[in-house]
């Protein structure tokens, strides 16, 4: 299977790969990004790396997954745009549904990227990917991310509690079919 970048105006989202591995290192220390992740912390060096590697397992076995969002101006990887599967943990969602989300360096924050990037990867999953549907996890006070998700068309469809017990809202892609 061919793994190929998808492209946006300003972000060029890539496969990824172990050379996105630091990237994930150093973002996932940042308190800022991790706040609103599980509980809130921020993650070890080695829980970064395991992430990384489930990542590239994730790839091979389901030929879609992490996409690094690398900034097309300056060549530099500024975080990701994430397609997974839920898994298992969430009170309430099944764990095959298509999940996606973003993290981006707050560096880029508020140049609406993680839209730009969230778009083209939502469109991937309901598309060639054939995803029946999509959802994002987010925590109540993360109204960014809250807005990002109603920017690319996701609904709020119900709360519920996350792995870490933390307070979740499902969002969903509501096709015209599904109304």
């Amino acid at each position: 299977m061919e793994l190929r970048s998808l492209d946006t105006t300003r972000l060029r989202l890539d496969p990824w790969s172990e050379a996105y591995s630091a990237m994930l290192v150093r973002l996932s220390s940042i308190p800022a990004v991790t706040r609103y992740i599980g509980p809130g912390a921020t993650w070890p060096r080695t829980t970064a790396l395991e992430v990384a590697a489930a990542q590239l397992v994730h790839w091979r076995e389901h030929g879609f997954g992490w996409r690094a969002a690398v900034e097309k101006a300056s060549d530099r990887p500024i975080g990701f745009i994430a397609l997974n599967f839920a898994g298992e943990g969430t009170a309430g969602l099944d764990a095959s549904e298509y999940e996606i989300g973003w993290w981006l360096d707050p560096e880029v924050w508020g140049r609406g990227l993680a839209r730009e990037g969230a778009t083209t990867v939502r469109d991937e999953a309901l598309g060639p990917l054939g995803a029946p549907s999509v959802v994002a996890r987010i925590q109540p006070g993360n109204a960014s991310s809250i807005a990002v998700a109603e920017a690319i068309g996701l609904v709020l469809d119900f709360h519920t509690t996350g792995r870490a017990g933390e307070p979740v809202a499902v969002y969903r892609h509501v096709t015209v079919a599904q109304r």
